[in-house]
């Protein structure tokens, strides 16, 4: 009888003790805030294992995904997303997550499918339309990228990341003058940006305007303080331009600044 009493004693403490669903779930995401990632997965598989059919498995599956593209496993994070969005296959955000999983891994084609069911839904979501335009642009579907990016930007003319993206494709169909009024759109909107004018002078060094790029490149290094990469393009160009010395002034300058890199010395040893 004794024994009995124990046992029914044991029992009610560990049921005490076990944590519900809610519980694990929320565990599970304040430790994966802390960067707890392996306890997390622990929480949430728990979670999953007790409830297997709870209609909030969306947001675990999800979570694990996360933890697991983080991780640099792919091929795990595309299993949990899956997982998800069979619990949820009208998730435009979940759809948009693996599309971006697949596109980071390389998979283009399964990229754009999802991206595809996106749009569907939504015509005009900005996010998957721009990683389209980007395939598109990738893969030399010219056309099929211009009018994804013209979409987006008909909807949002503040969408900077598609007027910049439109501007290199511009250069690269060497529509330059439509390239560089957008380029000057978007050092006017954004004058402490190097990337806007790193990408004018290379605009201008393909149309051999040498002198033009530099104009773009000096700006640059006056007005942003992440200046390093244009006294760099800067060095080059002069050298391709065989302006050794001031090629090396320009470099004599970047390591004032404390900066060092192997283009850096690589360039030097050009300046000779």
């Amino acid at each position: 009888m004794r024994l009995i009493t124990i046992i029914a004693t044991l029992l009610i403490a560990i049921a005490a003790n076990a944590q519900s669903y809610r519980e694990l779930v929320k565990e599970g995401t304040r430790q994966l805030e802390k960067g707890e990632t392996e306890a997390a997965i622990k929480s949430y598989n728990e979670a999953l294992e007790q409830e297997p059919e709870n209609r909030h498995n969306e947001y675990v599956y999800a979570n694990l995904a996360t933890i697991y593209q983080k991780r640099g496993d792919a091929k795990k994070a595309e299993e949990m997303y899956t997982k998800a969005l069979s619990l949820n296959p009208s998730s435009t955000k979940l759809l948009q997550l693996r599309g971006n999983l697949y596109l980071d891994g390389g998979d283009s084609k399964k990229a754009l499918a999802d991206y595809d069911r996106i749009i569907e839904k939504e015509p005009f979501n900005e996010e998957a339309l721009y990683y389209r335009a980007y395939i598109f642009a990738q893969e030399k579907e010219h056309e099929k990228a211009y009018t994804d990016y013209y979409k987006i930007l008909s909807a949002n003319p503040d969408n900077d990341k598609a007027r910049f993206a439109l501007a290199l494709l511009y250069g690269k169909e060497k529509r330059n003058e439509e390239a560089l009024l957008l380029i000057d759109n978007l050092i006017d909107k954004h004058p402490h940006t190097a990337e806007y004018y790193l990408a004018g002078s290379e605009i201008e060094k393909a149309r051999k305007q040498y002198e033009l790029a530099i104009v773009f490149l000096d700006e640059g290094i006056e007005k942003c303080n992440d200046s390093n990469q244009l006294y760099l393009s800067k060095a080059e160009l002069l050298i391709k331009m065989k302006k050794r010395e001031e090629a090396r002034n320009t470099l004599d300058k970047l390591a004032r600044k404390g900066y060092y890199s192997a283009q850096m010395n690589a360039l030097y040893k050009k300046c000779r």
